[in-house]
């Protein structure tokens, strides 16, 4: 059984939130536990601020592993003039690096099938600079996918995305590629599993 963190608990909430919001939690948990047992739980004070300290290490590690939001806007403005088959390449050079194989795909629903042994996965940036995003052309590429047998699906989108869509997308194994996503695959620095 996989563990898993309930969305709406304070620990999700902090990791989603600025790293520091955590240390601070930390440090006043730690000052004002060592205030009011006058110091004499030292470790017992530790232990009680521990589980903050380490959430905020870890969202520090995280956030800045992200590209920097001027980063993204120099990328998003670099985006706005290339054609839609030069960023697919761009995006599939980081899968190409984990032992992938790109594709053009035959068809209307994607732009490039990535296959490695028998896992498919199926590259959707058609609609890269639409300003919104709706259900129907994830149901155009899932249904492409079916035709291939493909296991998962990259979907990525600038913009806004819907909330129909984004429910769509979780039960359809559709990985939404927004912006901070884009710009670490764009640079080529994002990780492949």
């Amino acid at each position: 059984m996989a563990l898993k963190m309930a969305k709406g608990s304070l620990f999700a909430l902090l990791l989603r939130s600025s790293w520091w919001y955590s240390i601070l939690i930390a440090l006043f948990i730690l000052v004002a536990s060592l205030l009011i047992t006058d110091a004499q739980y030292v470790i017992l004070s530790i232990t009680g601020a521990l589980p903050f300290f380490g959430i905020g290490v870890y969202a520090a590690y995280k956030q800045f592993q992200l590209p920097s939001k001027k980063r993204v806007l120099e990328i998003t403005q670099q985006v706005q003039k290339m054609p839609a088959g030069e960023i697919a390449q761009r995006i599939a050079a980081n899968y190409i690096k984990s032992g992938y194989e790109a594709v053009a795909f035959k068809g209307n629903g994607a732009d490039l099938t990535l296959t490695r042994g028998n896992k498919i996965l199926l590259l959707c940036n058609k609609r890269l600079k639409a300003a919104n995003t709706g259900i129907e052309p994830l149901k155009v590429l899932v249904a492409a996918g079916k035709e291939v047998e493909a296991v998962g699906y990259l979907y990525v989108a600038l913009g806004e995305i819907t909330v129909t869509a984004r429910d769509y997308a979780k039960q359809n194994n559709i990985e939404l590629i927004e912006l901070n996503r884009f710009a670490t695959l764009f640079d080529g620095k994002a990780k492949i599993d």
